[in-house]
């Protein structure tokens, strides 16, 4: 049986054949440990010539590296652009005209009219509903599986939810990562504590895994794999899944090393909702022994359920799942939801060559030497040691967690990391362009309790955040490399959207309820699975279903992820359809009309609601002109299709 080998993979192997010869075991680079491997130490603030410019040390940090190379930052930023830009970034919609009244007409020093607006745009809910997708995106969240058989994940909204509402309540990022590591593990003080640490671990649970897979040892494999490569890379930004077939080519990780870490997933049972065929018999349904019954008291054991799912009502309701015409709806039980709980406790023996018939010795679980990087506890043998492994990770001194984590706010925020591989930290990303930075936000993050809003707090109210976008492309850091200025940032797939239908005044911020997904898998491209929800319902569209292998033509349009791929930062294509949506799509024309109506045939009005803000002398001339000849509706759909409403500047 051949193994599957993960793409990124092949791709560094291939780079190692071109660069490295021979090629070098791990233990024998000439540096076998990377920066980030490295202990974190406190930075010295450093000194700037420029002292009335910071706001922050953070500010220091920039202005001394530009300094270095006799450079200067651009100006601030208006206080318009300025609350349209912080508005995005936390929430994913434009402010009211209210709220820039508001700010504009603010007495108070920049500094503190700004802070304002930020608090209130963080403790609003609309923030969660922002901050999730990206976290989304890392953990290759969907609500298929994908693959050979598309089965559906009909619990996996359950998770969506968990990351939109802990960000709402700012759960501390090491609570956070061991949740979704160890939740059924965690201790809980309360039943409904104990429950939500349980649907966090969902992220463990909604891998692209082949149901049809023959060998029930390499799907188990496979699974483990994907778990792997989740779990270090969206954390660590570690390619550790690189290590299954053989050591790794580029990184101190030996195949040893995987296996004593496969183990620990090797010993415990994932459940998201779908069997292998070969308990299953190939029907690729929604299996009621392969999800997790929450409990509802706090001694009550966790376990697959005991009960059929709602809306089945006996077996028989089942293998009729074989007619491919049959499309399965499902109604919520509210104690059901896809997650991961400890299983047959087993160390994994070592596939040679990623060969689940050709085994070698199993190392322990959880004992793997990574130079630099502290041991992990010991794991009882009636563990898995998914706890261990969460309390490894999150330890205040872990050189890494804390680096990638802030490194993936500030490219949120900045439009592009520290580390420009916000996924790869091993010796093949990128290297810091301000490393002593990225240690001084490190440690703030771990002794601000690990808190994400006053890490994104803090990094909005510094200097640097506030400076313009525009720049000369003749600048020395033309691409600012040093934050010169701020970068412009195009709109995602999502905030357009959802401003979109805000404009249009169709938007709801209500939660769709119940299972959004329909089918029963099938093979083939598409198979029989689809979701409940379009992009033309009002919802936000992070609430639309993820249906793998058939996603919506805006969707791809747009640079929405793949949803197999772990997408820490999202590419940023400039293609004809995107410009053809704007002009033809039928959704957009209708926004078009919805938004010159409440403009009441106002010109002004119609670029305060699109551009938030008045046009020019000349522009108002040209807009009036244009108003005059072919309507209202028509400068409305050409202001969308401008580059400034698509991007925060």
């Amino acid at each position: 049986m051949k193994p599957r080998i993960h793409p990124l993979c092949v791709l560094l192997i291939s780079a190692v054949h071109l660069f490295a010869t021979p090629l070098q075991a791990a233990e024998e680079y000439e540096n076998p440990t990377p920066w980030s491997y490295q202990r974190i130490l406190r930075p010295a603030i450093p000194a700037v010539k420029d002292t009335a410019w910071p706001k922050d040390d953070i500010d220091r940090f920039i202005l001394a590296r530009l300094e270095k190379d006799n450079l200067h930052p651009i100006g601030d930023v208006p206080r318009l652009t300025l609350i349209r830009r912080a508005s995005f970034d936390l929430r994913g919609l434009p402010p009211t005209q209210e709220e820039i009244d508001s700010f504009i007409r603010d007495s108070a020093s920049d500094d503190l009219a700004f802070a304002k607006v930020v608090d209130a745009f963080l403790q609003s809910e609309r923030f969660g509903e922002r901050w999730a997708r990206h976290w989304l995106d890392v953990v290759r969240y969907a609500d298929s599986v994908g693959r050979v058989w598309n089965a559906p994940f009909t619990y996996s909204w359950r998770y969506r939810d968990w990351v939109i509402d802990s960000l709402n309540a700012d759960k501390p990022y090491t609570r956070f990562v061991a949740e979704q590591l160890a939740g059924d593990l965690l201790p809980a003080t309360t039943v409904l504590q104990k429950r939500d640490q349980i649907v966090g671990t969902g992220m463990l649970a909604l891998g692209s895994v082949n149901l049809q897979e023959g060998s029930y040892e390499q799907f188990v494999l496979d699974q483990v794999d994907d778990q792997i490569d989740v779990v270090s890379r969206a954390f660590l930004g570690l390619t550790l899944s690189c290590a299954r077939c053989h050591d790794h080519k580029t990184e101190p990780v030996s195949q040893q090393d995987y296996y004593a870490l496969a183990g620990i997933f090797y010993s415990s049972r994932t459940l998201p909702g779908q069997a292998n065929r070969s308990d299953m018999n190939g029907s690729g349904y929604v299996d009621p022994e392969m999800l997790v019954d929450l409990p509802t008291k706090l001694d009550e054991p966790i376990g697959p359920p005991s009960k059929l799912p709602a809306g089945i009502h006996s077996m028989d309701d089942i293998r009729a799942l074989g007619n491919p015409k049959t499309t399965i709806r499902y109604d919520v039980d509210p104690h059901f939801c896809m997650g991961v709980i400890d299983g047959e406790i087993k160390d994994c023996e070592l596939a040679v060559g990623g060969d689940p018939f050709d085994r070698k010795a199993a190392p322990e679980r959880g004992k793997f030497g990574m130079p630099a990087l502290p041991p992990l506890p010991k794991i009882p043998s009636t563990s898995s040691g998914r706890l261990e492994l969460a309390q490894w990770m999150t330890q205040p001194t872990h050189p890494l967690t804390s680096r990638v984590a802030v490194n993936r706010l500030w490219q949120h925020l900045f439009g592009e990391g520290i580390v420009r591989t916000v996924d790869d930290f091993g010796i093949t990303g990128s290297d810091p362009t301000h490393p002593e930075l990225l240690d001084h936000l490190a440690i703030r993050f771990v002794e601000g309790g690990w808190s994400m809003k006053k890490m994104i707090r803090t990094l909005m109210l510094s200097r640097t955040y506030r400076l313009a976008s525009t720049g000369n492309p003749e600048h020395p850091d033309a691409g600012n490399k040093l934050h010169w200025r701020m970068n412009p940032k195009r709109l995602e797939l999502e905030p357009l959207r959802d401003t979109l239908l805000q404009l249009a005044g169709k938007l709801t911020f209500d939660r769709p309820t119940g299972i959004q997904v329909a089918g029963t898998g099938g093979k083939g491209r598409h198979g029989l699975t689809r979701g409940l929800l379009s992009p033309e319902d009002p919802y936000r569209t992070i609430y639309l279903p993820v249906v793998r292998d058939n996603i919506p033509e805006l969707f791809s349009t747009f640079d929405f992820p793949g949803p197999t791929q772990i997408k820490g930062q999202r590419d940023v294509t400039t293609v004809a359809p995107q410009s053809l949506f704007f002009m033809n799509n039928e959704f957009v024309s209708e926004v078009a009309a919805e938004i010159a109506t409440q403009a009441r045939n106002d010109v002004k009005a119609a670029y305060r609601l699109v551009l938030n803000r008045e046009p020019g002398s000349e522009e108002l001339s040209d807009a009036e002109a244009l108003k005059r000849e072919l309507g209202l509706e028509v400068l409305v759909q050409a202001l969308l299709g401008t580059a400034e409403f698509r991007y925060v500047f």
